[in-house]
């Protein structure tokens, strides 16, 4: 991912995610509502100061529901911030069951977008390009955000939640499904610190992760599990 530090304030364009109102992810990330529906083609991509960029803009401006505004006390540490982003929007993918965009950068907020504004790719890769509708956060799910957003941050410190997180937010990247499902089982497998591909201990680990109390809940889950796995057995 390609970032720019310039003065104290950017942002990172969102598309696969809308929310009611805006919501602060921490000292320097606030999630914010975000619209580019004034801006027709040739204004966006004459905001491009790189060619190969127009493609990226023509592709996801239309797209764009919600934006980063990322904030820093120099240029430095902005672009820091703004490139570490790139696991907000992880995060949020992945608590939402959602696929986020997050290609553009701009130099001003997403309805003050003109002639004259600077946008940027910050990546090249085409995740997040869908016709799905942007994931609607409810107020519930925005108060959720507001309260344990910064609980999930730190958790990205450690490796195995990190790599859970990364294989739930990007199995969809990829078209074959038994790829995506041998994503998701290898951030299973490794939250749960299996060291090697074993059915029972994950099986038995998930079931009591999900019913710490309940015998026969976590009986049934053990059943279950081992049975969609066996469905398969190019995963197992």
């Amino acid at each position: 991912m390609e970032v720019v530090g310039d003065g104290n304030v950017t942002f990172i364009l969102l598309n696969g995610i809308a929310i009611p109102s805006n919501v602060m992810l921490s000292d320097n990330v606030e999630l914010q509502t975000a619209d580019t529906s004034h801006l027709d083609f040739m204004t966006a991509i004459s905001t491009c100061s790189r060619p190969e960029d127009v493609a990226v803009v023509a592709a996801f401006i239309p797209r764009i529901t919600a934006q980063l505004r990322i904030t820093a006390s120099t240029p430095k540490e902005l672009a820091s911030v703004a490139w570490n982003a790139s696991w907000e929007a992880l995060l949020l993918s992945a608590f939402f069951q959602t696929e986020i965009g997050f290609n553009l950068q701009s130099d001003t907020p997403a309805n003050k977008i003109r002639n004259g504004s600077r946008l940027r790719a910050t990546n090249y890769y085409m995740h997040g390009l869908t016709n799905s509708t942007a994931h609607m956060l409810t107020t519930d799910e925005s108060k959720w955000i507001a309260s344990h957003f910064a609980d999930g941050r730190e958790l990205l410190e450690n490796d195995r939640f990190q790599t859970a997180v990364h294989c739930l937010a990007s199995y969809r990247w990829h078209s074959m499904p038994r790829i995506k499902l041998a994503v998701l089982w290898a951030g299973i497998e490794g939250i749960f610190g299996a060291s090697s591909e074993i059915r029972f201990r994950i099986s038995l680990y998930i079931a009591r992760f999900l019913h710490p109390n309940s015998a026969a809940e976590r009986l049934s889950t053990v059943k279950d599990i081992d049975g969609f796995r066996r469905a398969d057995g190019h995963v197992a």
